[in-house]
């Protein structure tokens, strides 16, 4: 198959999930081109059957910022025109999917759209006032859409009054690249043999960084340890102030965006997932599949991730003294920890293994294909 693929090129789940699933199609054979602002995140190599096609930014005295929408439209006509595509695979319902059906529009090609929603194109940007009758349209001219959990269905639903079909395609991760490791970064991080504790988000307010701050004073109470902050946002500069208010600089690594975060997983004892807003919790996972428990809330999809008590363990949101303790509890009892790494990994390398989700895509691809009459 030919496929596109429209997603976000930033650090975030949705353009994780977009990239990583158009590598694993074209290593099975299928021909993919990426449409996007911006190079797509994690796509820095070479894959043969990956075709980049990059949106310019169109400046003219008349726009006081570039329309970046209208120059993706565009772009995707082009490509649907010189590469005659086979489908257009959306992620994200705003912009990207009414961006594919204005597209097919003007190519006069009714190529089926697929859309997958994230979560925060629905519950934050679609359901606001100003996007959510262009959501609830793309929704209903989609040929098919899709949703990584079953609360983000249920959201959906409720939300848009969507009465489609809405299967369930979960996120996954890539358990050959997200595994265990020998400990030689983690003597790096901890030169004292301190435990080792990490966050990985895009550092906006729904991810609650400074929670994860909160937390980590309350461990250092009690015990030795370093926090390693991976990302960047717009909650960089408070969570700074913070650890510096609290004593915490020199005990924490802001490492900002990293393009290849598994070894920096893999180095930790524990990771904390904070949010108060995930439709599924990608990070979480990848910290699973490298072995590594996770402590997060109960916000959302992450249940349909975590399993409390058995891969990490489940707080209330903004809960920081209950998170704190489970992350002691986790970092003085090493049988508990390690029992609970070894079903982390298991857990992500059963139910979230990229093979079994990356086959239910293109399982999709095929019967809207066959639907459309394509």
């Amino acid at each position: 198959m030919k496929i596109g693929i429209l997603c976000h090129s930033t650090y975030g789940g949705s353009g994780v999930v977009a990239s990583e699933l158009g590598k694993l199609l074209a290593r099975r054979g299928h021909q993919v081109h990426f449409i996007t602002v911006g190079y797509p995140f994690r796509l820095a190599d070479f894959e043969p059957n990956i075709f980049i096609h990059e949106v310019a930014a169109f400046q003219h005295p008349l726009f006081k910022a570039p329309p970046y929408f209208l120059t993706q439209v565009t772009k995707t006509v082009e490509v649907l025109q010189q590469h005659q595509l086979d489908l257009l695979h959306a992620h994200y319902a705003v912009p990207h999917s009414l961006g594919a059906h204005l597209a097919r529009q003007i190519a006069g090609r009714q190529v089926p759209v697929i859309t997958t929603l994230h979560g925060t194109d629905t519950s934050l940007v679609g359901a606001h006032e100003e996007f959510y009758e262009l959501t609830r349209y793309s929704l209903e001219v989609s040929d098919l859409v899709t949703v990584v959990s079953n609360f983000l269905a249920k959201q959906t639903r409720g939300t848009f009054e969507y009465q489609g079909e809405l299967p369930v395609v979960y996120n996954f991760v890539d358990t050959e690249v997200f595994r265990p490791t020998d400990q030689s970064l983690r003597n790096q991080l901890t030169p004292q043999g301190e435990a080792l504790i990490v966050h990985l988000s895009n550092f906006r307010p729904l991810k609650r960084v400074l929670d994860v701050l909160h937390v980590f004073h309350r461990v250092r109470q009690q015990q030795p340890a370093r926090l390693v902050m991976i990302g960047d946002g717009p909650e960089l500069p408070a969570a700074e102030k913070l650890a510096a208010e609290l004593n915490l600089t020199g005990d924490i690594l802001f490492l900002g965006q990293q393009d290849t975060v598994a070894p920096l997983l893999a180095a930790a004892d524990v990771m904390l997932f904070p949010s108060c807003c995930e439709s599924f919790g990608l990070a979480a996972l990848e910290a699973l599949s490298c072995g590594v428990p996770v402590i997060a809330t109960t916000s959302g999809g992450i249940p349909e991730v975590i399993l409390h008590g058995e891969v990490g363990f489940l707080t209330g949101v903004g809960q920081v003294e209950e998170m704190a303790n489970y992350t002691l509890l986790l970092l003085k009892d090493d049988l508990l920890r390690q029992r609970m790494s070894r079903l982390a990994r298991e857990h992500a390398s059963t139910r979230f293994k990229a093979d079994r989700w990356v086959e239910r895509y293109e399982q999709i691809y095929q019967e809207v294909l066959q639907q459309t009459g394509r």
